[in-house]
């Protein structure tokens, strides 16, 4: 089976890789470099914390493919599984965290709650006295993004897989319910079976065969310090969409603060309020980082669906599939998302795994 993948980001490469591993012939083609997107600016958290029972499920499976990435990539990828924290400062949002942790429990996820005090005796360097409790996964982590982008690049080669760049696809082609070719910066290729994995890009590509999809784009921005000994194992975030951080393997405080339900330009450019926020929200939980310098700030853009679910699945046309729209959920599922839908692509057959996300929802 000859397949074109479009799309060398972290989705796109992981669904490449894995249909390679299972011999299909891959191309993929990207307009830019691997990861140039969202997925080599992500702080990369990988919980298990999710408030439904699709997203735990795969949350879970990704976990445990994650852990064994390095091994079968034969690729340093580095994934700290020190914990996440989620921490609430209101009795709601902690209700919610209880509720959760109750069905995460129930589907094999090692989540435990923690009073105030128990966070302040597990983590010191953490001021409690906004916090009302928390819940805790021990097996979860962050993961080091450029790594997974590098290590399924890396991976894809060792199969024959081949990464054309730069090449920009301007629009696919249709005829008799299927996909018949790309319409590329290079000239046309064709193939047996297309998927677009193209990030920002992908509504635009969807469109050019008749297809939308409503997304929103969501603008992230993160920032790290200078580098510090290092002291904080777990991601720690503020329910349900505050702050996140976690300490880089150089020492740096990592952190990400999403800015929702605004329409942004497609730019990745930083601004002074996030500075000022977020440096707020950090000396809030953790008061010894104020006289700490911030090194870089950056921001990426996150597409996002009207039920902050991905966009996973077989679309409309017999050999067409997507992977796109992650809703900020790309690095976390990455591993197990490629894994299921090369399975698909190959078989024919769809994951109940992968329902929930399928684009049939959502298309218009």
């Amino acid at each position: 089976m000859k397949v074109v993948v479009i799309g060398a980001g972290i989705l796109g490469l992981s669904i490449a890789y894995n249909l390679a591993k299972r011999g299909a012939d891959v191309t993929v083609l990207e307009k830019q470099y691997p990861g140039s997107g969202l997925s080599v600016r992500a702080i990369g958290a990988v919980h298990s914390q999710w408030k439904n029972e699709s997203d735990i499920r795969l949350a879970k499976k990704n976990r445990e493919l994650m852990n064994q990435l390095s091994a079968e990539l034969n690729f340093n990828i580095p994934f700290r599984r020190d914990g996440h924290l989620m921490i609430a400062t209101g009795k709601e949002q902690l209700g919610e965290l209880e509720s959760n942790a109750k069905l995460q429990r129930s589907l094999g996820v090692d989540t435990r709650v923690l009073t105030p005090e128990e966070i302040e005796s597990h983590y010191p360097f953490l001021d409690v006295s906004s916090i009302v409790g928390g819940t805790f996964s021990k097996g979860d982590g962050p993961v080091h993004p450029f790594s997974v982008v590098y290590g399924f690049w890396n991976g894809l080669e060792k199969h024959k897989g081949q990464l054309t760049k730069p090449t920009t696809v301007t629009a696919l082609h249709a005829k008799d319910h299927r996909i018949c070719s790309a319409e590329t910066s290079n000239g046309p290729v064709e193939a047996d079976t297309y998927v677009v994995a193209a990030g920002t890009g992908s509504r635009e590509i969807l469109r050019s065969v008749g297809l939308d999809v409503p997304t929103e784009l969501v603008k992230q921005e993160m920032l790290a310090t200078e580098p510090l000994r290092f002291f904080l194992g777990p991601m720690i975030q503020e329910y349900p969409d505050g702050i996140s951080f976690t300490q880089s393997l150089r020492g740096e405080i990592v952190c990400e603060l999403p800015t929702t339900g605004e329409e942004v330009r497609k730019d990745n450019s930083t601004t002074l309020e996030f500075l000022e926020k977020a440096a707020t929200e950090l000396i809030r939980f953790m008061p010894a980082l104020r006289d700490v310098k911030v090194l870089r700030p950056w921001a990426g853009l996150v597409e996002t669906t009207r039920d902050s679910e991905p966009v996973v699945g077989r679309c409309a046309y017999d050999n067409f599939w997507v992977a796109f729209a992650d809703s900020g959920k790309a690095v976390m599922f990455a591993p197990v998302i490629g894994d299921l839908m090369a399975e698909q692509i190959m078989s024919g057959k769809t994951n109940p795994d992968l329902e929930t996300y399928s684009p049939a929802r959502l298309l218009r």
